[in-house]
Protein backbone atom coordinates (compact mmCIF):
# COMPACT_ATOMS: atom_id res chain seq x y z
CA UNK A 1 0.00 0.00 0.00
CA UNK A 2 1.47 3.24 -0.96
CA UNK A 3 2.25 5.92 1.65
CA UNK A 4 2.60 9.48 1.49
CA UNK A 5 5.33 11.48 2.83
CA UNK A 6 6.09 15.34 2.55
CA UNK A 7 9.76 16.55 1.86
CA UNK A 8 11.03 19.70 3.12
CA UNK A 9 13.52 21.68 1.74
CA UNK A 10 15.35 23.79 3.83
CA UNK A 11 17.89 26.29 3.62
CA UNK A 12 21.32 26.70 4.88
CA UNK A 13 19.70 28.18 8.20
CA UNK A 14 17.36 25.86 8.23
CA UNK A 15 14.27 27.61 7.37
CA UNK A 16 11.88 25.51 5.18
CA UNK A 17 11.82 26.86 1.75
CA UNK A 18 9.33 24.52 -0.05
CA UNK A 19 7.43 21.59 0.87
CA UNK A 20 6.05 18.53 -1.56
CA UNK A 21 4.52 15.38 -1.03
CA UNK A 22 5.29 12.04 -2.58
CA UNK A 23 3.70 8.74 -2.59
CA UNK A 24 6.22 5.86 -1.52
CA UNK A 25 5.77 2.04 -1.42
CA UNK A 26 8.30 2.93 2.11
CA UNK A 27 11.10 4.54 3.95
CA UNK A 28 13.51 3.59 1.46
CA UNK A 29 11.89 4.81 -1.57
CA UNK A 30 10.87 8.12 0.03
CA UNK A 31 14.32 8.38 0.63
CA UNK A 32 15.53 8.08 -2.64
CA UNK A 33 13.15 10.22 -4.24
CA UNK A 34 13.73 13.25 -2.45
CA UNK A 35 17.56 12.60 -2.86
CA UNK A 36 16.53 12.86 -6.88
CA UNK A 37 14.37 15.49 -6.44
CA UNK A 38 16.18 18.15 -4.14
CA UNK A 39 18.80 20.47 -5.12
CA UNK A 40 18.70 21.98 -0.98
CA UNK A 41 21.08 22.17 1.00
CA UNK A 42 19.19 19.93 3.10
CA UNK A 43 15.86 18.48 3.31
CA UNK A 44 13.17 16.48 6.22
CA UNK A 45 11.05 13.39 4.80
CA UNK A 46 7.91 13.03 7.14
CA UNK A 47 5.49 10.72 7.28
CA UNK A 48 2.76 12.45 9.43
CA UNK A 49 4.29 13.39 12.62
CA UNK A 50 6.86 10.78 12.49
CA UNK A 51 10.50 12.31 10.97
CA UNK A 52 11.79 9.53 8.68
CA UNK A 53 14.95 11.00 7.29
CA UNK A 54 17.34 13.58 6.52
CA UNK A 55 19.15 14.08 3.65
CA UNK A 56 22.10 16.52 3.44
CA UNK A 57 23.81 17.57 0.15
CA UNK A 58 26.98 16.76 -0.46
CA UNK A 59 29.59 18.52 -1.73
CA UNK A 60 30.15 17.99 -5.72
CA UNK A 61 31.95 14.28 -6.29
CA UNK A 62 30.42 13.08 -3.15
CA UNK A 63 27.53 11.40 -1.98
CA UNK A 64 24.92 12.78 -0.34
CA UNK A 65 24.16 10.83 3.05
CA UNK A 66 20.47 10.19 5.00
CA UNK A 67 20.44 10.24 8.68
CA UNK A 68 18.10 7.78 9.94
CA UNK A 69 15.64 8.61 12.92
Amino acid sequence: MPNNYRVYRLDRSNHVVDVEWIVAAGDDEAVAAARAMTSADKCEIWQGERLVATVESAPVGRRSSAIWL
